[in-house]
Formats: C-alpha cells, sequence, structure tokens
C-alpha cells in the first residue's frame, strides 16, 4: 500500500509511467462506500458529511474495473462513514478480490459481525475511538499477521493500558497515534510534542507526524497514484481535502471527475480545478505531492534519495 511516499519507488513502472505520460499509474486506491456511520467521534474529520449518501454497487466496480487499466494493484476501503456498514460491503470485497486486487480495510470495529469475508484481507486497521464501553464493543476475529490499531489522542486521559489490552486481543502488529488532524496547525505541533513524552515504551507505537503543509505547486500529482472515491460518486485527489477550509465535509471544488470519468482524469483528458498551491493550505501529503514533482522535473529530492 502507499501511505508514504518513500512507499511510492516500491513501484518503479507506476513511476515511469507517471514520467512518460502513459497512464498506467494507479497503485491503490481508497473507496468510501457508505456516509452513514454509527459513531459520533469528536474529531471526525467528515462530520457534516451526508448519512445518506452511498454508492451504487456498479458505480464502485465499474470504478475499480477502469483503474485496472491504469495500473491498479489494491484498494482500501475506509470512510466517509463506516465502511461494513455498506449494504453491499461483503459483495463488493469479493468483486475486488476477483479481479486480482489485494485489499484492505479501515474500520471503526464496532459492525464485525456484519462482515463474512474477513480471510480475504491483507490487512485491517481498526479504528480506537474513546466512547463509553469501546473495549467490548470494538472486536473484530482473529486473522494474525494482519492487523494494525489506529488512535486519535484527543483527549487528556490515561488509556494506553487499556489500548495495549484491546492491541494483544486482536494480536494487532502496531499501533499508530496521532493528534486530531483537524486542529489548527499550532495546536497539532504542540500535541505531536506532547506525544512523544507520553506515549509508552512500546514497539508497537508508531507515532505518525502529520501536519499540514502546502504543496510547492499547483498539480496535485498524488491523485495519479492513490485517488479517492467518495460515497457522492466523486473521485477526490485524497482523504485530506477537508482539511483545507475545516467545513466537516468533502467540497466539490476538489473533486477531480465523477466515477465513471476517472480513465478520462487519468488520460490527462480531464484537468484539475484547483491550484494546490492556493486551494490545499491543510495538505497532510505534501511531502509525497512535493516528491513526485521533483521525480518527474528531475530534480534530487534531499529527503527521498
Amino acid at each position: 500500500m502507499t501511505s508514504t511516499g518513500m512507499k511510492f519507488w516500491l513501484h518503479p513502472e507506476h513511476m515511469r509511467s507517471y514520467a512518460e505520460g502513459t497512464g498506467n499509474t494507479v497503485i491503490t486506491t481508497h473507496i468510501s462506500p457508505e456516509g452513514a456511520c454509527n459513531l459520533d467521534c469528536s474529531y471526525c474529520s467528515v462530520s457534516k458529511r451526508d448519512l445518506h449518501s452511498r454508492l451504487h454497487l456498479s458505480t464502485a466496480t465499474d470504478y475499480l474495473a477502469d483503474l485496472c487499466d491504469h495500473g491498479l494493484k489494491a484498494v482500501i476501503f475506509t470512510g466517509g462513514g463506516e465502511p461494513t456498514g455498506y449494504k453491499h460491503f461483503n459483495q463488493l470485497v469479493e468483486l475486488a478480490v476477483a479481479m486480482g486486487l489485494k485489499v484492505g480495510l479501515i474500520t471503526n470495529g464496532t459492525l464485525a459481525k456484519r462482515v463474512e469475508v474477513w480471510d480475504l484481507f491483507d490487512w485491517v486497521r481498526v479504528s480506537i475511538n474513546n466512547f463509553d464501553g469501546w473495549q467490548e464493543k470494538i472486536w473484530i476475529p482473529d486473522i494474525p499477521g494482519r492487523v494494525g490499531l489506529s488512535y486519535c489522542y484527543a483527549v487528556k486521559e490515561d488509556i494506553w493500558s487499556a489500548i495495549l489490552r484491546k492491541a494483544d486481543q486482536l494480536q494487532a502488529e502496531y499501533i499508530r497515534v496521532l493528534p486530531d488532524c483537524t486542529l489548527p496547525q499550532k495546536d497539532l505541533i504542540a500535541w505531536h510534542k506532547i506525544l512523544d513524552k507520553i506515549m509508552p515504551d512500546d514497539p508497537r507505537f508508531i507515532h505518525q507526524p502529520k501536519l499540514h503543509e502546502t504543496p510547492s505547486q499547483g498539480k496535485c500529482h498524488q491523485s495519479f497514484f492513490r485517488p479517492y472515491l467518495h460515497e457522492s460518486g466523486y473521485v477526490y485527489p485524497c482523504d485530506s481535502v477537508v482539511l483545507n477550509d475545516s467545513p466537516g465535509m468533502f467540497i466539490k471544488k476538489y473533486a477531480l471527475c465523477a466515477a465513471e470519468d476517472i480513465g478520462d482524469y487519468l488520460d490527462g483528458k480531464i484537468e484539475q480545478k484547483f491550484d494546490a498551491t492556493v486551494d490545499c493550505t491543510g495538505c497532510v501529503f505534501t511531502k509525497t505531492v512535493n516528491m513526485l514533482d521533483h521525480y518527474v522535473k528531475g530534480i534530487d529530492d534531499p529527503d527521498f534519495v
């Protein structure tokens, strides 16, 4: 998968295709099939989403088929809402695997009984949300070696021991920790410093230092490698555009195209409608976008050489 820019280099054929303009660039895609969620987290970056919005199954499968023609290797099912609450979730996972794709899942872990395809996932990341009874309600079946946890540290209380117990229960290989990404940059930096001091000394904990930065050029190169299909049926360059204007929802100006037009976007027939240097002040993938810009321009990037 491609959560960091460094991992792009594991796919040299996609990098070459981007530099040469041949269109086979997509490594992975995120799909949010469902707008509704059964939780109400205070730090949710899409708190004002349309709870009634969801993808047609054919929209999602046609989109994946188009991306398979452009190099797609993997799909990650995520939110929006809670993806396992999607009516056709099991069928969609089966269809993705039938296309030869690796499949990942990001879930709040409270609707596990709805899922019948746990054995098909290459990995699962469970979000730990601090609500009443979370220790009992967050659960997935045993899938050793393929589970990680993610915790957004948004409250000043010590639940590290409880998180470690949950990690042991789910046989999690790692616990990703980060602050509330919807905070202003100054507060975000302060919380990163706090996390450096208070995280337990356990090798499973990973502190992810996400910050809001603005790319150095207007084009979002990353959108050609890991586009995001929103439950509205529109494709966005990533899942962090909601941090640019603090609206709690995806704004249409950041949409690349409708799902059915993704092939035209990747082939250069549809232009990006926003300027990243003006509109993407909350980007958390800036280093990756800049790295790709340096790559296509033949500039050595000290962060990636």
